[in-house]
C-alpha cells in the first residue's frame, strides 16, 4: 500500500524562520510534530526534546534560539542544529530529535513518512 502523505499547509504559511505544530499519530501513538522552514528548506522533526520528555515549545510559542540559527527547547534550554536534529548542547551532544519525512511541491508542504498517520478520533482526545 503506497505511503498516505498528509497536507500540512500551503508554502506561503511557513514563512522562513517560522513554525507550525501538527498533531498525527507517529507509529500508532499520538504525538506532535513542528514542521519549519530554516534556509529556505522545510525540515520536521517530533516536537520532544530529547532530556526530557517535553515539547520543544511547552514554555513558549517559538522553537528557536534567540540568533534564529538554532532549534531551543524552552524548558531546559537544549539547543539542536535544525538541518541534522542533533543536540549541540554538552547535555545531551550527539543525542537527536526524531526526523519526519516531508516535502514540499507547487501545492504546499506535506508529510510524507511511513510511520505517520493521522489521528483517529479517538486518539484526538489523549494528550501526548
Amino acid at each position: 500500500m503506497p505511503n498516505e502523505r498528509l497536507w500540512v499547509a500551503a508554502s506561503d504559511q511557513l514563512a522562513e524562520g517560522s513554525y507550525l505544530r501538527t498533531e498525527v499519530a507517529y507509529t500508532g501513538e499520538p504525538v506532535s510534530v513542528i514542521v519549519f522552514r530554516h534556509k529556505g528548506r522545510c525540515l520536521a522533526y517530533r516536537n520532544r526534546c530529547v532530556h526530557m520528555p517535553r515539547q520543544l515549545d511547552c514554555e513558549k510559542d517559538g522553537i528557536f534560539d534567540a540568533t534564529g540559527q538554532y532549534l531551543r527547547c524552552s524548558m531546559h534550554g537544549i539547543v539542536y542544529d535544525p538541518v541534522t536534529g542533533a543536540s549541540v548542547s554538552s547535555l545531551c551532544n550527539g543525542q537527536r530529535l526524531t526526523p519526519i519525512g516531508i516535502f514540499e511541491d507547487p501545492h504546499g508542504v506535506w508529510i510524507d513518512d511511513m510511520r505517520v498517520k493521522p489521528l483517529t478520533r479517538k486518539q484526538q482526545d489523549l494528550p501526548e
